[in-house]
């Protein structure tokens, strides 16, 4: 598949010659030094495909809830980076991916460790590369340890050209 040539691509490149399992750890050792929550709550990466993101999350004392499980907001966090590193591997170079909305409805308790899938089709996430600036909303899935879906998650990501205002001024 042809993907833009974009910081994220960039970084997949330098690690490629890994054996996956490493290729993993490096991909979360780079994002956890761009981003403290993805450090902290030490999320880790699953699978990294270009159309499809796994990341999971351990179930630790510091974010558990008074019933023992994860705390319903923190686990849609893993959900949030999935898409968000789904929607990067596919933005144009320069660009700057954030999300605009999320929503979220939490069905039962979650139990133990959550692993969250985001996933779309290469046409869809093909049209993201000719675009300057846009939005799609991506379907996570999030899985706990039961092997049910305790919640359900859209999260709506936008992507729009570094630097916003300037940049478009100084193209004029």
């Amino acid at each position: 598949m042809n993907r833009p040539d974009n910081q994220l691509n960039g970084v997949l490149e330098r690690i490629a010659f890994l054996p996956e399992g490493l290729r993993l750890r490096a991909f979360d050792f780079f994002f956890g030094r761009l981003i403290r929550a993805y450090r902290s709550l030490r999320i880790r990466t699953r699978v990294l495909t270009p159309t499809r993101v796994e990341m999971e999350l351990r179930n630790m004392r510091k974010i558990r809830n008074h019933v023992g499980g994860i705390h319903g907001v923190i686990a849609q966090v893993p959900g949030e980076f999935a898409a968000g590193v789904l929607i990067a591997h596919w933005t144009p170079k320069g660009a700057v991916v954030v999300v605009k909305s999320m929503q979220a409805n939490l069905y039962k308790p979650v139990k133990g460790d959550v692993r969250a899938i985001a996933q779309a089709d290469a046409e869809t996430l093909r049209a993201v590369m000719d675009q300057e600036k846009g939005e799609l909303t991506v379907a996570v899935e999030v899985i706990d340890e039961t092997g049910e879906s305790p919640m359900s998650c859209d999260v709506t990501m936008a992507w729009v050209p570094r630097g916003g205002r300037k940049s478009q001024a100084q193209a004029a």
